[in-house]
């Protein structure tokens, strides 16, 4: 019996070593847009923090200029880190397009080094039956 070559077997490990990474792509772009979903919420904290500060009664004028400036500066950067949450998402789009594109040429190999199996064992067993058969007709002539 013989042992079954793929000979597209590094072909095969190419292309998962290519899906492993664009896995880890997708999995880094989804930490980094948490990450930024989390600021945003800790900015929106900050926010109403400063907002409920401004409401009290007694307040020195330069104590609610402060205030108001801060509250613009935040809600500045929550703008900003909306926009990379949206550049983050269309990066995220295009690694998945590409994880799906790697995932399908890796089935692709998958599924040729299975049929290419099946053929290797279905003639492996014809081998087999044949030697058998020789065997049974020579053991059948010496009797």
């Amino acid at each position: 019996m013989k042992k079954f070559n793929y000979k597209f077997e590094s072909i095969l490990n190419v292309k998962e070593n290519f899906k492993k990474q664009a896995m880890k792509e997708v999995a880094e772009i989804g930490r980094q847009i948490e990450e930024k979903l989390e600021k945003k919420e800790q900015l929106i904290l900050e926010l109403k923090e400063c907002k409920q500060s401004s409401q009290k009664i007694l307040m020195k004028v330069s104590e609610l200029q402060f205030i108001e400036s801060h509250i613009y500066f935040i809600n500045k950067k929550i703008q900003f880190v909306e926009s990379e949450l949206l550049k983050l998402k269309l990066v995220l789009k295009m690694k998945q397009k590409i994880l799906v594109e790697k995932t399908k040429e890796s089935k692709i190999f998958h599924k040729l080094k299975e049929s290419k199996f099946m053929k290797h064992k279905s003639e492996e067993n014809k081998e087999e039956l044949e030697m058998l058969d020789e065997l049974a007709i020579q053991k059948s002539s010496r009797n």
